[in-house]
């Protein structure tokens, strides 16, 4: 039988080298990564370290297919009074390592970490001196009231030049932290393979806590600067409340007030210091073009090829082009002055005498334009869309918003991203007629105003997502209305060799759609049926295009049918097993079931979400484990509701026996649940069954999933897994003769 004082806990962490080394190692519990852990520490001299309140003897990194991989003291006769042992058990030594060498990167000298700093005990606090100990960083691990911080940090004030603070997961410091001087630095380290990753980050008030890595933080006379703190003269200040500086940029250019005339200026949005406006813009320049380049007409216009645009020696605007590529255009929209200013009247046609474009001309400039911003993960506003699409000075209605949007929607699939999402208002969040076009779309949820830009902003990054992954290159806007006009008159609106090679283009495209097709790859299929779409000449062309979508939509529809199953699959293992996994491995199930759930969008995933929520919430209580104390004083409770389990008996789960206790046994670390019941039998005869057996599974059918590691931790025979159940039955029936 095991000693009566040893923690039979699996050990996670130890050091390396020597019993009093600040040198952290962890080991996995996965066995998969066991042989990464062999080839990083070749040496193999581990010790159960004094500075993580071990005993200072050695220590054996132990692999196991059937269980979690630990590692064990060499010698069984070790009384070991080590009260942590779990993967964050080493997290003090870590972060001390960490911050030790950044602080030499950053060029200070007399660096020195010192774990147990006098009237402390170890993973309490951890202190950093540096500049031959003038300066220090306190890392808080430990809770403290807020008397006591005051009155540490009053003390250490006094005794050093310099102090920054860091508080730990745990510490809820960090509120009169931030109250002091509006932002606090955390410290936390996470699982990477092998090893424990430190970050920092910075919290402010009614914000969540921005994590980075150490290497993207700097130190600066007042302190330490993250990524989202902004060092001025007088102090380190959160970079949000830095005001936007009108600085030049480098490569900006100076305007005469007479190169440029400016028109159309529509606000966009606005700052505290800023307003926004989309304009159009009609420039005096100069044009550069190779010796050989055909001269430009006068009557027509014209497209830059290859352009550069910077200033001639005498101030004008310099164009440099390789080629122009020319555009029809009316004699008389092109005239200009002697002085190359437009004629007097210059004014855009009203509404009345501007022909509107059909709605489909509307719908596919609409579509084309939200599309290309998701590809370059931007957004627009009202009036770019208006512009692009030929609509000078027409006001629409948001119920002819939503109908026209509606319409860009088309054709949805589930989880297929809203670009309507990518329009913004004139006060930079969602559209006014955003809510309108959801409801049109047939959104199922209930949303409120305070809502809708959270679904707007969580819709725009989809859209961004979406698109970024479909094609690298955007296609180009398509024709003007005006351009559409002035190409009138063309046999069947364009001449016959244009037709020819439109027809052409539409081949080629089809034939890449097909390749694609063939390959399985959808997203190159739907990129080239999209080109495809914008070249079809005639009815049947369109046609068949439609017949391709159509394929296109279904199979969309069965990859996300697909991808939900795979989803579906998670949670369903996440809710039989989840009690019993590992932190690391349900973190791992969570992540991957987060991911898919954000493929096929929050609609289908609702209820896969609710469970992914509630586990995450778990995970949470389970990262705090039980000290040997507090496993003790479970396993009393525990072994006296066994044994009036089996006087009555018959069998319990591990839910009921935690309401007949009144202990938050489901929250527990498997480990620390192991521990639990290894010490509720552990005065158990040999020649009698393990109280442990009563404890079920769901449905009472099968033992407990963690009833092979207890007879393991407690030396009793272990019978392989399949012969598994017939050993508890057995153990059942032993009890029930025994009452």
């Amino acid at each position: 039988m095991p000693n009566a004082e040893e923690d039979t806990r699996k050990v996670q962490t130890a050091v390396s080298g020597h019993a009093g080394s600040d040198l952290p190692v962890y080991l996995p519990m996965d066995a998969g990564e066991f042989s990464a852990f062999i080839s990083r520490y070749s040496q193999r001299a581990f010790f159960c370290g004094t500075l993580l309140g071990g005993c200072g003897q050695r220590l054996s990194p132990k692999q196991y297919r059937d269980r979690k991989c630990h590692f064990a003291h060499v010698s069984a006769a070790v009384s070991c009074g080590r009260t942590e042992g779990d993967e964050a058990s080493a997290d003090h030594l870590y972060i001390g390592r960490a911050i030790a060498d950044w602080l030499k990167r950053q060029n200070q000298r007399a660096v020195q970490p010192v774990y147990k700093p006098k009237g402390h005990q170890v993973r309490d606090v951890i202190d950093v001196s540096y500049e031959a100990g003038r300066r220090l960083v306190r890392v808080q691990l430990a809770r403290l009231s807020k008397r006591e911080w005051e009155e540490s940090d009053a003390e250490l004030g006094a005794r050093y030049a310099g102090l920054n603070w860091l508080f730990g997961p745990d510490s809820l410091l960090a509120n009169w932290q931030i109250d002091r001087q509006g932002y606090a630095l955390r410290v936390q380290c996470r699982s990477l393979g092998a090893t424990r990753e430190v970050e920092i980050g910075t919290q402010f008030p009614d914000r969540p806590v921005e994590w980075t890595s150490l290497s993207e933080c700097s130190l600066t006379p007042e302190g330490i600067v993250t990524p989202d703190l902004f060092h001025t003269p007088s102090g380190i200040v959160p970079r949000h409340a830095v005001p936007a500086t009108p600085a030049l940029p480098a490569s900006a250019l100076p305007l005469t007030p007479a190169s440029v005339l400016i028109t159309d200026a529509v606000l966009s949005h606005a700052t505290d210091t800023h307003r926004f406006f989309d304009i159009s813009i009609r420039v005096n320049a100069r044009l550069s073009l190779p010796a050989q380049a055909e001269t430009p007409d006068v009557h027509h216009a014209y497209l830059p090829m290859g352009a550069t645009l910077s200033l001639d020696s005498d101030g004008t605007w310099l164009i440099e082009a390789r080629a122009l590529h020319r555009i029809r255009a009316d004699t008389t929209a092109q005239q200009k002055t002697d002085s190359g200013w437009p004629p007097a009247d210059t004014h855009d046609p009203s509404p009345q005498e501007q022909p509107l474009p059909s709605d489909a001309d509307i719908i596919t400039s609409f579509r084309a334009t939200l599309e290309n911003a998701a590809r370059s993960k931007n957004v627009v506003t009202m009036a770019t869309l208006c512009r692009r699409a030929s609509l000078h000075n027409h006001e629409f209605s948001v119920e002819r918003w939503r109908e026209l949007l509606v319409q860009v929607e088309q054709p949805r699939t589930p989880g297929k991203p809203i670009l309507s999402a990518l329009i913004k208002g004139r006060g930079g969040g969602p559209a006014p007629f955003f809510g309108e076009v959801l409801r049109g779309l047939g959104w199922t949820k209930d949303f409120s105003d305070a809502e809708l830009p959270g679904i707007w902003d969580r819709e725009r990054r989809r859209a961004h997502a979406a698109y970024s992954r479909s094609g690298p290159a955007n296609p180009p806007p398509p024709p003007s209305h005006e351009a559409r006009i002035r190409t009138s008159g063309r046999i069947g609106g364009m001449r016959a060799d244009a037709a020819a090679a439109r027809r052409a283009t539409f081949d080629a495209l089809l034939d890449l759609a097909h390749e694609a097709r063939h390959a399985g790859d959808l997203d190159a299929f739907e990129q080239n049926l999209f080109l495809a779409e914008r070249a079809a000449w005639s009815t049947d062309a369109h046609e068949t295009v439609r017949g391709l979508t159509d394929w296109l939509v279904d199979r969309r529809g069965d990859e996300l049918h697909e991808i939900w199953e795979r989803l579906s699959a998670l949670v369903d293992r996440l809710n039989r097993e989840g009690d019993d996994l590992h932190p690391d491995q349900l973190r791992r199930v969570l992540r991957s079931a987060e991911e898919l759930a954000e493929e096929i969008g929050e609609e289908l995933a609702a209820e896969e979400l609710r469970d992914i929520a509630r586990w995450r919430q778990h995970l949470t209580r389970a990262n705090k484990r039980l000290t040997l104390s507090e496993m003790r004083g479970h396993a009393v409770a525990v072994r006296v509701a066994l044994r009036r389990t089996a006087r009555a008996g018959h069998a319990t789960t591990w839910g009921e026996l935690a309401l007949r206790i009144g202990a938050p046994l489901a929250a527990l670390h498997p480990d620390d649940k192991v521990a639990v019941l290894v010490e509720a039998d552990r005065e158990t005869p040999d020649d009698r069954p393990l109280l442990s057996a009563l404890i079920t599974a769901h449905g009472a059918d099968q033992p407990h999933p963690l009833y092979r590691q207890v007879l393991f931790n407690l030396d009793r025979p272990t019978p392989p897994p399949e012969a598994l159940f017939m050993h508890w039955r057995m153990a059942l029936r032993r009890h029930s003769e025994l009452r």
